[in-house]
């Protein structure tokens, strides 16, 4: 048993590639569940989206005046 364990969880990229197959399989089992999983995910991050875009925008413009934006040559 200790073989398969590490045969399909022994590193990080056979972990990860296993995870992908086992939720592929059951995204083809039982289809409405991506849709859960989707609008939980985007109902988890939507309130982090407003301060993130502030933030992104605080930082472009300081490159900018800083200097530091794009550059033609």
């Amino acid at each position: 048993m200790e073989q398969w364990i590490r045969f399909f969880l022994g590193t990080p990229r056979r972990f990860l590639t296993t995870l992908a197959v086992l939720a592929l399989v059951v995204v083809v089992f039982v289809p409405g569940i991506l849709a859960l999983v989707v609008a939980q995910l985007i109902a988890a991050v939507a309130p982090l989206l407003g301060p993130a875009l502030v933030i992104f925008i605080i930082i472009v413009a300081f490159r900018t005046m800083l200097g530091g934006g794009r550059r033609r040559h």
